[in-house]
């Protein structure tokens, strides 16, 4: 949820552009005990009720899947939503979208002014401020439904500041631990605390850790959890799939837009808040939002002769999920591995996930990349990490390059480990 640079494509209005550095120029994002000062800024903006249906999204891995799977279909049934989400990868206006269109530089810079102007003396982070912009620019829209991503945690994460009226828990995994906590039962914690009493939850962790259930058990509002008869699917992920949600059959659903051995998953969990939030959708509405959905980065196919297979997998969890969509999708034989990642993620640990469910089916040839920024890892450094062998690289471009003349015009790239790493391949490819 940190910082990004911003780029591609055209260049930013001078004023979001002076805003932008400002705002990186804050210094390394802080946290704060409590929601309380932020508070005192959404109050002032009168954000802290908002005038739509609110659904918030937390988890470790799948929280964009699941947005932009919810998105379309509730675009598909006609209704007006607003997305936001984070980071952004190409655009600073990624991060806002309103009816499926990112928001204009204009919209964005009148968010920031208007947080500028309300709150007063109270100290913000970056995040802090361009969330409290965003929510401020979508409450003065005529919207039926907002879809907020939270950033990190939940419990004290900026988002949370509203009450969501649905709250969805993807997955439970280990990531940023030195914030969240170093097991999946102190990061479940941070994740319920998006749920509000009374009102209902959708949960798509499949083997939740205790924490959770017992916080969960403890639920006032109703629980809806993956696995249960309330909400199962049926499907191999490669054809049409089957979906049991909300008093509902659907048979026969296409293939998600959003591919990858959870992209059924995902859209399940987004099909099943959609209902308890009261969004009536019809079954070609659901169809068609489930086909055009579409989300950067995540197990996304880029330029050809080899093609390139980018994901921004940084943590065990999501690093596992992608090699088994790498097994689904391409099957066996060896696969050329770029790998950039930052400093403090648990690179042994995500290569090592990566790896026992690859290397059973074919060898994995390892080029390792520079990663830019004050977070950055030498390629040395990730390859001493990694416990692998391959060559080093100044940066992905690079690493790119050598892997797919390695590979050949009909060879198996993947490049994964972070939004920088993705946003790199696709300026290096789509240049």
């Amino acid at each position: 949820a940190g910082r990004r640079r911003s780029g591609m494509g055209r260049r930013h209005d001078p004023a979001l552009a002076a805003w932008l550095g400002g705002l990186n120029a804050l210094g390394p994002t802080r946290r704060e005990v409590g929601l309380e000062r932020v508070r005192l800024g959404a109050e002032a903006l009168g954000i802290l009720s908002a005038p739509a249906r609110e659904l918030t999204v937390d988890g470790t891995n799948g929280k964009g899947s699941t947005v932009a799977l919810g998105e379309a279909v509730a675009l598909a049934a006609g209704l007006r939503v607003a997305c936001y989400t984070s980071p952004h990868i190409l655009r600073f206006n990624e991060r806002l979208r309103i009816n499926g269109v990112e928001a204009s530089d204009t919209d964005i810079v009148g968010g920031l002014d208007a947080v500028e102007a309300a709150r007063g003396a109270v100290p913000l982070t970056y995040f802090e401020f361009i969330t409290l912009a965003a929510l401020w620019h979508i409450s003065q829209l005529d919207l039926d439904l907002w879809i907020l991503e939270i950033g990190l945690g939940g419990r004290l994460d900026v988002v949370n500041v509203i009450d969501a009226d649905v709250a969805v828990i993807t997955s439970i995994g280990l990531d940023h631990q030195d914030w969240l906590g170093d097991s999946r039962d102190a990061i479940a914690l941070e994740k319920a605390g998006i749920l509000r009493p009374g009102r209902p939850v959708v949960v798509g962790e499949l083997d939740p850790p205790s924490a959770l259930t017992d916080r969960l058990n403890r639920h006032d509002g109703p629980v809806v959890r993956a696995g249960s008869d309330a909400l199962r699917w049926t499907g191999d992920g490669h054809g049409t799939w089957h979906l049991q949600a909300n008093n509902r059959r659907w048979a026969d659903l296409p293939v998600p837009g959003i591919g990858g051995v959870c992209a059924q998953q995902n859209a399940a969990v987004a099909i099943a808040a959609l209902g308890l939030i009261g969004a009536g959708v019809q079954e070609e509405a659901l169809r068609q939002g489930l086909s055009h959905a579409r989300i950067v980065g995540r197990f996304q196919t880029i330029g050809s002769a080899p093609a390139v297979i980018v994901d921004t997998a940084h943590n065990p969890q999501a690093a596992e999920m992608l090699a088994r969509s790498l097994v689904q999708r391409i099957g066996a034989g060896e696969l050329h591995g770029v790998l950039s990642m930052l400093a403090d993620k648990d690179v042994s640990a995500t290569v090592e996930a990566f790896r026992q469910r690859v290397e059973p089916v074919g060898p994995v040839h390892w080029y390792f990349a520079d990663s830019t920024g004050p977070r950055g890892l030498r390629a040395e450094q990730l390859r001493a990490r990694s416990g692998q062998h391959g060559a080093c690289y100044a940066g992905v471009p690079e690493a790119l390059d050598a892997a797919r003349m390695a590979a050949g015009a009909a060879g198996r790239v993947v490049c994964f480990g972070s939004f920088l790493t993705v946003e790199a391949a696709l300026r290096h490819i789509h240049d």
